[in-house]
C-alpha cells in the first residue's frame, strides 16, 4: 500500500461558482473513477492499482486486480472489469479482500455499472454481460451484431452501450434486460461514454465526427446533437446540479451539457496544460472528480451544486378566506430526480427555520406577509441558493 498526499488545496465557498478545488498525484495513468459506498472516490489505475480519493484530496494506492472500469455495487464492494473477467473487494480491506473472477470472453475490459435486477452489467467487444454479485460466474452473455463496446450506463431499466463505430458509423445501443437491442446512429467512428440523465434521457460523448459532439437521446429515441469541435470529447457523468458534466481531453477543460442541450465551459474549470482530461464522476459534497491521464493527477470540481425551482405557489397578495388560509408550493431540482428538500416559512409567528419537506408543501396561514424557502439535497452539502416566494395574505 502506498500512500500520497495531495499536491494542491483550494479553499471553498458555499454557492460558489464551479471551480477546480485541488490536483491530486497519483502513481500511474488514472482512467474511470467511482463514488464507493464508504464516501470516497475510488480510481481505476494503469499500473494494476486502484486509489483511494479522500473528499479532502488523500490518496492511498491497493495492489488491485489491474481495473479497468470501476463501480459501486450493491452488495457493499468495489467491483472492476479486468482483462479476463471481474473482481471485487472491500472499501475497508481492499487488497485483503479481492476476489477475481474469470469470463475469457472479457478481452477488451470497458465501463461497469450497477443495473436491472440488482445485476452488475458491462460489454465487451460485441457482447453484453450480465453478472450477479452473489454468484458472478453464473453470468448471462447476449451478442450483439458488430458491436464495438465502450461505456455503458443503466437508465428505466435498459443498458445504453456506447458502440464506437457499429457497422458504418458510430451508434448508441439500448438493450433491454433480455439482450434485445435497439440502435440509434449517432454518426461518425467514436462514441465513447454515456450516462443516465434526468427523466429517462440518457446522453453521450462522440469524439469521432466532424464536428465532434455530445449528444442526447429522448425517452421516444430521438437523437439531438450539440457541436462541440475540437474538443475530444470522452467521460461523461451527471453532477447534482442537475447538468452532464464532459471531460474535454484535447482542450484541458470540462464542459458543461444542460437536458436541454446548452453547452459551455465555465470560466474557472481551466485545467494544467496538457492535463488529458479523461473520466469523470459524482463524489460526494455536491463534487465532481476527474482523471487527468497524461498529467496522471486527479482534480476535484467543487461549486457543482443541486438547484430548486418553485412551480406553483401564491405570489403578491392572496385573499383570506376565514381565519386562516389553506396555501400549497410545488417544487422540484430540474435535471435531478430523487432530490431530499427542506422548506423554510419566515411570517407571523413563523421562524425561517428548515425542515425536511416535500412537494407539495400545504400550510394554513393567518393573515400577514410571509416568505416561503426551499432547498434541494444532494449528496452532501445542500442547495447554496434557495428559491424563495414572497407573499402577503389579507382579509
Amino acid at each position: 500500500m502506498i500512500a500520497f498526499l495531495a499536491c494542491l488545496a483550494l479553499s471553498a465557498q458555499a454557492g460558489a461558482a464551479p471551480r477546480i478545488a485541488g490536483t491530486f498525484d497519483v502513481s500511474g495513468q488514472p482512467g474511470q473513477l467511482a463514488l464507493g459506498p464508504d464516501g470516497n472516490v475510488w480510481v481505476a489505475l494503469d499500473n494494476g492499482n486502484v486509489a483511494r480519493v479522500l473528499p479532502n484530496g488523500t490518496v492511498t494506492e491497493f495492489a488491485v486486480a489491474a481495473p479497468a472500469g470501476i463501480v459501486a455495487g450493491p452488495d457493499g464492494n468495489l467491483w472492476v472489469t479486468r482483462n479476463g473477467g471481474v473482481a471485487s473487494f472491500s472499501p475497508e480491506d481492499p487488497e485483503g479482500t479481492v476476489e477475481a473472477f474469470n469470463i475469457p470472453d472479457i478481452a477488451s475490459p470497458q465501463s461497469i455499472t450497477r443495473g436491472p435486477g440488482g445485476n452488475l452489467w458491462t460489454a465487451s467487444g460485441d457482447k453484453l454481460f450480465k453478472i450477479p454479485p452473489a454468484a458472478p460466474l453464473d453470468f448471462e452473455d447476449f451478442t450483439i451484431p458488430d458491436l464495438a463496446a465502450r461505456g455503458i450506463a443503466a437508465s428505466r431499466g435498459n443498458l445504453f452501450i456506447a458502440d464506437f463505430f457499429g457497422v458504418s458509423e458510430g451508434r448508441i445501443v439500448r438493450v433491454t434486460p433480455t439482450g434485445t437491442p435497439t440502435f440509434f446512429p449517432v454518426g461518425g467512428n467514436g462514441p465513447q461514454q454515456v450516462a443516465a440523465g434526468p427523466n429517462g434521457q440518457v446522453a453521450y460523448t462522440n469524439q469521432g465526427t466532424v464536428p465532434q459532439t455530445v449528444g442526447r437521446i429522448t425517452p421516444k429515441g430521438q437523437v439531438r446533437k450539440t457541436n462541440t469541435p475540437e474538443t475530444d470529447p470522452f467521460g461523461i457523468a451527471l453532477g447534482t446540479d442537475g447538468a452532464y458534466w464532459v471531460a474535454e481531453f484535447l482542450t484541458n477543460r470540462v464542459g458543461r451539457l444542460t437536458p436541454a442541450g446548452k453547452y459551455r465551459n465555465p470560466g474557472k474549470l481551466g485545467l494544467p496544460a496538457g492535463a488529458g482530461a479523461r473520466h469523470l464522476a459524482r463524489g460526494a459534497r455536491n463534487t465532481l472528480w476527474v482523471s487527468l491521464e497524461t498529467a496522471q493527477k486527479i482534480a476535484r470540481i467543487r461549486g457543482v451544486d443541486p438547484q430548486t425551482k418553485i412551480t406553483k405557489g401564491p405570489k403578491g397578495t392572496v385573499q383570506a378566506k376565514g381565519s386562516k388560509t389553506k396555501v400549497r408550493f410545488k417544487f422540484r431540482s430540474p435535471g435531478v430526480s430523487g432530490l431530499k428538500f427542506r422548506c423554510a416559512l419566515k411570517g407571523p409567528g413563523k421562524k425561517a427555520k428548515f425542515r425536511r419537506c416535500k412537494s407539495a408543501k400545504k400550510y394554513r396561514l393567518r393573515p400577514g406577509g410571509y416568505r416561503f424557502s426551499v432547498r434541494a439535497q444532494g449528496i452532501g452539502r445542500p442547495d447554496p441558493s434557495p428559491a424563495k416566494r414572497k407573499f402577503r395574505i389579507v382579509r
